[in-house]
């Protein structure tokens, strides 16, 4: 589903500014396979603590103390795991040498 794409890889997106140290670029990458597609979307920012890298996925999850006020409730990469799940894939986060990865895997289907 595409639209459902479109909002995971905007969540993601969002998240990559959010963080990334200013001035730097926010990398995508796109890698195929016969049976897979992998997008990685990388920012050049702070690593993600060690005990939070499963638990940002969850529902409610947000570092921002202030988060509700700005309309950030801890719901973006919830929603992105979520449609991501209902179209077969994952989305998983990791700390790189310069900054923070999220990986994006889809199966692909018979063109």
């Amino acid at each position: 589903d595409e639209y459902s794409l479109e909002d995971v890889v905007t969540h993601a997106l969002r998240n990559a500014q959010r963080y990334r140290k200013p001035g730097s670029t926010i990398n995508m990458k796109l890698q195929n396979s016969e049976t897979a597609a992998m997008i990685t979307i990388h920012n050049d920012g702070p690593h993600i603590a060690d005990d939070m890298i499963d638990k940002i996925f969850e529902y409610g999850v947000s570092d921002q103390l202030d988060s509700g006020a700005h309309g950030n409730r801890g719901q973006g990469l919830f929603v992105a795991k979520t449609y991501m799940a209902k179209m077969g894939g994952t989305i998983s986060v990791q700390n790189v040498a310069d900054g923070v990865s999220f990986i994006l895997s889809l199966q692909r289907g018979n063109a």
